[in-house]
């Protein structure tokens, strides 16, 4: 193997051969061999490029924007960003960035609590936000929360703008607010009037009224979209205007860009946590380059919609010209089966 070649990285660390195809979870049982749920080859440090077991897609003009053909080395990233549900697949990503040879301090979780922080669990399993933090506490890796102001039930319910996205700093725990959008603002003077037609009014900033839909379209099964989705994005493009982000070996880390939701699909029902940096120093804003890896633990098997995902891709938030900031996204466990993600 000659040094900075690219390869397709297997569970065994052998270079692919061929391209088995992937198993679905239905197809799964006690009996199906462990194909990929192998210990990986440390690779972190050695210069190499992972690529695709299988290419990405170029059926339309988005696929071919967001193609990427291989990662870069796991190295050069300065954050690597764990989407984390707490769920089997995303817990398995973790373990792979670890078997791989990537360092605990290249690592934060990102959780995105789809009931808006509060303690009344009506959504998500009442244990889920206790055992992610001391999973968190257990692995010492920092553990960034965010959500929708006011939840699912917010969001059900809503006339008028969405409510805005918080998070939890990791250091200090402390509650940070992303800025209000212009509609939003809007909104609030309106129902501070209290005018007769205010409902009519507030309808024209747009409105929910309906439960998700069990379908592969993100405005129509909402929840993803609104709790998960566009709170990850606004989450990282808002972290400038804090004066958050760390210190790393001496190189001063910085989410420069701000904007609207980018068009176009990521992880959805599985949407997890990300991972950036440890944080070990004061936050502050600096104007260095930003490369980020972001890992999420979606998965062929578990639908006809998610076996046609790349299993890397230049993310939305990806802002090279205008922000110096690479963003890639990577589901490094897209081919596992079960029965893999178990053996994990």
């Amino acid at each position: 193997m000659k040094k900075n070649e690219t390869y397709f990285q297997q569970s065994n660390g052998q270079l692919a051969l061929f391209q088995p195809d992937f198993i679905r979870d239905a197809d799964c049982t006690k009996d199906t061999p462990v194909i990929y749920g192998k210990p990986d080859t440390p690779v972190y440090g050695t210069g190499k490029r992972i690529r695709p077991r299988v290419p990405g897609r170029r059926d339309s003009k988005y696929m071919e924007k967001i193609l990427l053909e291989e990662l870069l080395p796991l190295e050069s990233y300065d954050l690597i960003i764990l989407l984390i549900s707490g769920g089997k697949d995303s817990i398995a990503c973790y373990y792979k960035l670890l078997e791989l040879g990537v360092p605990k301090q290249k690592i934060e979780f990102w959780h995105h609590d789809i009931d808006g922080g509060h303690p009344a669990r009506r959504m998500d399993w009442r244990c889920t936000s206790s055992y992610i933090r001391a999973f968190s506490e257990a692995e010492q890796v920092p553990l960034r929360v965010s959500w929708r102001k006011n939840g699912f039930f917010g969001e059900l319910y809503r006339i008028g703008a969405s409510e805005p996205i918080e998070w939890q700093e990791p250091e200090t725990q402390e509650i940070m607010q992303c800025a209000l959008s212009k509609k939003y603002k809007e909104c609030l003077e309106l129902k501070k009037k209290s005018a007769e037609d205010m409902k009519k009014q507030l309808e024209q900033f747009g409105y929910r009224m309906k439960f998700p839909m069990k379908t592969g379209d993100l405005s129509k099964r909402w929840c993803s979209a609104y709790l998960k989705i566009m709170v990850a994005d606004t989450v990282l493009r808002n972290l400038d205007s804090l004066e958050c982000l760390e210190q790393l070996g001496g190189k001063r880390l910085k989410f420069p860009a701000k904007g609207t939701t980018h068009q176009g699909r990521w992880c959805s029902g599985s949407l997890k946590a990300s991972v950036q940096d440890s944080v070990t120093a004061s936050l502050e804003k600096t104007k260095e380059d930003t490369r980020l890896l972001i890992v999420s633990g979606e998965r062929r098997g578990e639908s006809a919609g998610r076996s046609k995902y790349n299993e890397m891709e230049v993310h939305r938030t990806n802002a090279e010209a205008k922000a110096h900031r690479i963003v890639h996204h990577w589901r490094p466990v897209i081919d596992y089966s079960e029965k893999d993600v178990w053996e994990v």
